[in-house]
């Protein structure tokens, strides 16, 4: 009886395990919003570009600071001349004996044919350079340097919001997809199961040939549309496959969210001009803009810095007996053919082109907003006046079905009936789609989207 249990107690843990991994693995193939907007994040090819551009204006602005400091160097120079430089003052000398009346001044003053310098000479030194004051350039450039970031990472975030209002769109297109495929099987069942009693009912006399011949039609047009329909799934999931970058995709876990409006528009609106990244990438342009017009004033006041050099090794230089100097320099154009005025004035300019240009994206994504809201209310709308038209198509296909079946309506109307009935839910589900795209976008350009993939 005890290896009996014993033998029992392992089962039961396998038992468990296969349980849980059966478990595991369903759950692993419900790919939800939010995580398929992880998935795009870590895998998109785009994104990661766009990422790397961020990264890489976070170094330059680590580089612009280094402007401040010093800069150290070492150099040196090695030269062989086709021959020594020196100076020949014999003539000189001549002259000089002849005044002070030398009978012989070559054997009196010797030789006055001096090497100055050796044909072969070199030297190394080490050497510090660094700006005390530059007009605010420097400034200036650590101030672009952030914006240039501002902006990279701007970019970044506008491309991922792209994405992600085509990733909304490719996951609610699919759901849309897979929505109508179950209906078109609704339909070729339902059209199926009336053709055989058509064809049930003409053997039996109740009805003429050519009832059956309608269903028949109808028959082979729902097996059309559900081919069709199919094709539109595949199509769907390849296009949310490769957004996400992902191999392979069984089902997705999202529903077609019943259409609310929180807000009125204005509010709405409001949040667009606080929040969108176009309009923070219009302003950080302006910013950089403005100094630009303070880079080309600096070029009026001069540019003052301290330098030192130590020569730390010489070789035939008898004439540089120091071994170290230090200096302040100081630069200062006066005059430079108005240069600076013309180059202050265009980077004026485009501070005023980019005020115009917020000016009017302001107005265009005001009335962007108004668009989407108007047809997010267009689909409520829709919606409330197909669900009408639904429940009397429901009534209307069960009244032509049982008039068929009594042998008092055709087969025509039967058919008739079941195709509205699915075109009305198919608008029901189109409609339901374009409201939570429109929401969804509108959501993602106003920075909600973490709350838009928390109501999914």
């Amino acid at each position: 009886m005890e290896s009996n249990k014993l033998k029992i107690v392992p089962i039961l843990k396998i038992a468990i395990c296969i349980l849980f991994f059966n478990s595991t693995v369903a759950n692993a193939q419900q790919l939800t919003l939010r995580k398929a907007y992880e998935l795009m994040l870590e895998n998109n090819g785009e994104i990661k570009a766009s990422s790397f551009d961020v990264k890489s204006m976070e170094e330059e602005q680590k580089a612009t600071k280094g402007l401040r400091l010093p800069t150290v160097s070492v150099s040196g120079t090695y030269l062989n001349l086709d021959k020594d430089i020196s100076a020949n003052l014999n003539t000189e000398r001549d002259m000089v004996g002849g005044l002070l009346g030398i009978p012989d001044p070559a054997s009196i003053l010797g030789d006055w044919n001096f090497s100055l310098l050796d044909k072969n000479v070199g030297f190394a030194s080490a050497d510090i350079t660094m700006p005390l004051y530059a007009g605010g350039k420097i400034n200036a450039a650590n101030k672009a340097s952030k914006i240039k970031l501002d902006l990279s990472e701007n970019k970044h975030q506008l491309k991922e919001d792209d994405l992600t209002i085509n990733l909304i769109t490719s996951f609610y297109r699919l759901k849309l997809a897979q929505e109508a495929e179950n209906l078109r099987k609704e339909v070729y069942e339902t059209v199926l199961l009336h053709s055989k009693q058509a064809d049930k009912f003409f053997e039996n006399g109740i009805i003429p040939e050519v009832e059956t011949l309608n269903a028949k039609v109808a028959l082979s047009n729902a097996n059309r549309e559900l081919l069709a329909a199919k094709k539109d799934v595949e199509l769907a999931t390849t296009a949310l496959k490769n957004l996400i970058g992902i191999d392979s995709l069984e089902t997705i876990s999202i529903a077609l969210n019943s259409p609310s409006i929180l807000k009125p528009v204005d509010q709405f609106q409001d949040q667009m001009l606080k929040e969108n990244i176009q309009l923070k990438t219009i302003e950080n342009n302006k910013q950089l803009a403005k100094v630009g017009v303070q880079v080309e004033n600096s070029d009026y006041f001069p540019k003052v810095g301290v330098f030192g050099k130590y020569l730390f090794w010489k070789d035939n230089l008898p004439l540089a007996s120091t071994k170290w100097l230090a200096g302040i320099s100081l630069e200062w154009e006066l005059f430079n053919g108005f240069q600076r005025e013309h180059k202050i004035k265009a980077a004026k300019h485009k501070v005023s082109q980019l005020e115009a240009l917020d000016k009017q994206a302001r107005l265009n994504l005001t009335t962007y907003t108004k668009k989407l809201y108007n047809e997010i209310e267009k689909q409520l709308e829709q919606i409330k006046s197909l669900k009408t038209d639904e429940t009397f198509a429901k009534k209307l296909k069960f009244m032509r079905t049982r008039a068929f079946e009594e042998g008092t309506g055709t087969s025509l109307e039967v058919v008739d009936a079941t195709l509205k009935l699915n075109e009305i839910k198919l608008h029901k589900i189109k409609a339901l789609y374009l409201y939570n795209i429109a929401y969804g976008e509108l959501m993602v350009r106003i920075g909600e989207t973490e709350s838009f993939l928390n109501e999914n």
